[in-house]
């Protein structure tokens, strides 16, 4: 009698990416380039320099024809559409970085209007193609930069000879007629559904699983545990959400669509446990939010990181780390929950490290940046109380993390053996110097090279962000926090003496500087900042408080550390930009939906 094969069923952890307005290029390309209107929409402030030399060389060419130079905003593309729509053709780019996607260049050729997107090096092009298939233009015409770098400001040469390479394949792009793939391009099918892998035994089916899950990219290249039906059942007893219910938001960086149960198949994967589950869905409903900034915490070239910190009663439940090595590996909450964010990003927001990697990649990326509160040693409220949430309350903060400091020279420390310690003020001292920042602020920048308000570029034109530009996460160790506690330092007051560290001299402002900085101090939303330091002999801040992020965690002897983050949520750069931008950029939320914990209910 022949024995039965082993069949492993497991969920699918995919869903499809949410594709709008699948279609072919429809707008005939020119028939010359000679005669025409054409416009050159820059992306970034950056690429214009680029941009200027290959206008130089097409008005040499084809002097017949009219070539504008059209700063376009990546945020509301819509805002320059009219305007487009009085040329013939549009070169829009150039993409030199993966802070941000395709989208302009796929609604300037759905609106009518041929065209082509310029994309610099190899790790660009295909987040570029996976974008402008997610915005339903697969066919979308790009231009791929030959070059082994971005030039600098000052290399002219360099940016000449850019141009010189590009313009034959950029007229190509925008004469050559279109081909039938791109006129009808095949409909993308996305097979979601169960997985079987057969053997025969357990182990040889599961080898099976774990090998095409790590072939194909359903892993971040370590072994996954089966998302068996079961499994993911069991993982749902966590939370009292619908398997069924699905977010309002995809997931960037593919705008894949996310359900309450594909989060448990990747919950299931990173060895999570279903008490867990409620923490991971509000982390990846954060992610998900239009309002935040997600892109660029995880898909960026900068290879940035992203933090999680977890503040609230149910951190205890869990038995999350506090303590020693509360960053690192060694506990199964701290390190699954991460992992299991991480996972979501690459299954659900189809994540692909082969493009997604950054320039040189991170480590973090395995279970993220991910802490929680040291509650019970620290001398303060909770960080989410001071954030207005009540005591049983649980949240999560979700944010870009650029630099983190916890290099020696830091890493102030209590401990005997250390020769780290320069006593208590000194230490203080230390702590806001780099939550200010060692280089020149932006307003000490803006004043000691003699700008005025209308002369400076538009990223730091208004006063406040000259003031504010700056976030900072300062994690405290439980006894420093009780040594500053001691000698009657709150949350609140550390802060303020943070933003008043370094103020800068009212006189050493321009004038147009002054009157800007008044008006602010008018306001009110500073800070530290009154009427009556807008006067002669006064002092300004040169750090807006509100960016400031205070929280205690680790052994009781341990170490103070920074993160300079980038204020993902609400800021310029959302994708959603608030119509009056909240003061705190640090992305809190509370932890609902749980049904095996005490807290987060």
């Amino acid at each position: 009698m022949m024995k039965e094969k082993y069949v492993l069923e497991v969920l699918n952890p995919r869903n499809a990416m949410k594709i709008e307005g699948f279609q072919g290029l429809t707008n005939s390309r020119l028939t010359s380039m000679d005669g025409k209107r054409i416009a050159i929409v820059s992306e970034k402030p950056d690429t214009c320099l680029y941009l200027n030399q290959l206008i130089k060389i097409l008005r040499e060419k084809h002097p017949s024809s009219t070539f504008d130079l059209i700063i376009g905003n990546i945020f509301m593309p819509e805002s320059i559409l009219d305007r487009l729509k009085q040329y013939d053709a549009f070169i829009y780019g150039v993409r030199n970085t993966a802070a941000f996607n395709t989208e302009p260049a796929v609604l300037y050729e759905k609106s009518g209007i041929p065209g082509v997107h310029l994309c610099a090096g190899d790790n660009l092009i295909g987040q570029t193609r996976r974008t402008a298939l997610a915005f339903g233009l697969p066919g979308l015409r790009i231009v791929k930069m030959p070059a082994e770098r971005w030039p600098g400001e000052n290399e002219t040469e360099l940016f000449i000879k850019l141009a010189e390479n590009t313009i034959d394949d950029i007229e190509k792009a925008l004469t050559d007629p279109l081909t039938d793939e791109e006129k009808n391009p095949k409909p993308v099918k996305f097979d979601t559904g169960n997985m079987f892998f057969e053997g025969e035994d357990y182990g040889e089916a599961f080898d099976k699983f774990q090998n095409y899950f790590l072939d194909n990219g359903y892993s971040d290249g370590l072994a996954v545990a089966p998302p068996t039906p079961a499994a993911v059942k069991h993982m749902l007893t966590g939370t009292s959400r619908d398997p069924a219910e699905v977010l309002p938001h995809t997931m960037t960086p593919g705008y894949g669509i996310v359900t309450i149960e594909k989060i448990a198949a990747n919950a299931v994967m990173a060895g999570a446990k279903p008490e867990y589950l409620p923490v991971i869905i509000t982390a990846v409903e954060m992610l998900c939010d239009p309002s935040f900034l997600a892109f660029h915490a995880i898909a960026t070239v900068c290879s940035t990181h992203l933090l999680i910190a977890i503040s609230g009663p149910i951190t205890k439940e869990l038995g999350m780390n506090t303590g020693t090595g509360y960053l690192g590996p060694g506990n199964r909450a701290n390190s699954s929950i991460g992992r299991a964010v991480s996972l979501c990003a690459i299954n659900l927001g189809w994540m692909d490290f082969s493009i997604d990697g950054g320039m040189k990649g991170n480590p973090t990326r395995y279970c993220n940046v991910l802490f929680c509160e040291n509650e019970d040693d620290s001398p303060w409220e909770p960080y989410h109380v001071s954030r207005g949430f009540k005591p049983e309350d649980s949240i999560v903060l979700v944010e870009e993390v650029t630099h983190i400091d916890g290099d020696w020279p830091f890493e102030i420390t209590r401990l005997p053996s250390s020769v780290w310690t320069y006593g208590f003020q000194a230490d203080l001292d230390r702590i806001a110097e780099r939550a200010i920042g060692a280089s020149p602020t932006a307003l000490e920048f803006a004043a000691k090279n003699k700008h005025d308000i209308h002369r400076m570029s538009a990223n730091v034109a208004n006063p406040m962000r000259l003031m504010s530009s700056r976030n900072y996460l300062l994690v405290l160790y439980p006894g420093q926090a009780r040594e500053l506690a001691a000698a009657g330092y709150t949350r609140e007051s550390l802060a303020r003496y943070i933003g008043d560290y370094n103020r800068f001299p009212w006189d050493e402002l321009g004038s147009e500087l002054q009157e800007g900085i008044l008006e602010v101090a008018k306001s009110g939303e500073l800070p530290g900042l009154s009427v009556d330091d807008c006067k002669p002999g006064g002092t300004v801040p040169v750090f807006d408080t509100n960016r400031l992020a205070i929280f205690v965690s680790g052994p009781l002897n341990g170490q103070t550390m920074g993160m300079t983050c980038m204020g993902s949520y609400g800021s310029l750069q959302a994708p959603v930009p608030f119509e009056k931008p909240p003061k705190n950029p640090y992305f809190v939320k509370k932890i609902t939906g749980a049904t095996l914990t005490k807290y987060g209910r």
